[in-house]
């Protein structure tokens, strides 16, 4: 997907933003620990916490072989999509 493609899929409303509360914060980290022989950083923690919260299954990342070990709460993997 090219920067063009992916500016008209947010303009049309095709992602939102979302803000983390503090519970939120302390679930990143807490996923952080979890998988730190990853290592997961803040920006993957922060992704899962948003799919738990919504809640959802589908992340838009670049980092897709580290999003197959990551599980949301439910136990599920995610859905990702690779750019090609």
């Amino acid at each position: 997907m090219c920067a063009r493609q992916l500016r008209a899929f947010v303009s049309g409303r095709g992602l939102s933003v979302w803000l983390f509360t503090a519970p939120g914060i302390d679930r990143a980290f807490e996923l952080m620990k979890r998988y730190a022989d990853r290592p997961m950083d803040f920006t993957d923690a922060s992704l899962v916490v948003a799919a738990e919260t919504i809640p959802t299954r589908r992340i838009f990342t670049f980092d897709r072989d580290d999003f197959a070990t990551y599980r949301i709460r439910r136990g599920h993997r995610h859905l990702s999509f690779q750019i090609q």
